[in-house]
């Protein structure tokens, strides 16, 4: 267990409501929504040994580096990924995730190839994203926390340009 481990939403105190950053700018549920409640491991090591479980899903970058994302305890997810023999960390602070509708509103964000996803690349002019497609036209970038605000703002703008 790594001192950064408090990351975790599950490390928190009880009774603390845990609101994202991300809140502040999207609001509703428009063409772009806050997914950064979602659990998020690093995996690092031969991802063909691991088997993702029934509330998770595994965004292959390479064949030795994922992400891992959990509805349930990114904690769990962790212990599981070490026990096949992966190095695992949990990143669920450090990343914010927005969900998109429209490969035209990816396409203002970023370069990549929407049907080369999952992918890493840069979007919203050169932050470091994991882009994922989720079903039809629905896609989640996952960005440093610290970046989330500003990708999201410029997301919206985007999203508005795209309606007139």
């Amino acid at each position: 267990m790594s001192a950064l481990d408090f990351l975790s939403a599950e490390r928190c105190s009880s009774g603390v409501r845990l609101v994202s950053p991300l809140a502040r700018v999207l609001k509703g549920d428009g063409a772009v929504r806050d997914n950064s409640n979602i659990g998020k491991v690093e995996l690092r090591g031969e991802l063909a040994v691991f088997e993702p479980g029934p509330d998770e899903e595994l965004a292959r970058i390479t064949p030795r580096r994922g992400l891992l994302l959990t509805r349930g305890s990114p904690a769990l997810a962790c212990t599981r990924a070490r026990a096949a023999g992966l190095r695992a960390y949990d990143v669920t602070g450090a990343l914010a995730a927005l969900e998109l509708d429209g490969e035209q509103l990816l396409a203002r964000l970023t370069d990549l190839d929407p049907t080369s996803l999952p992918a890493a690349g840069a979007v919203a002019r050169g932050v470091p994203a994991v882009v994922q497609r989720l079903a039809g036209e629905k896609f989640r970038l996952l960005v440093p926390q610290e970046l989330g605000h500003y990708v999201a703002g410029v997301a919206l703008d985007a999203a508005e340009g795209l309606r007139e």
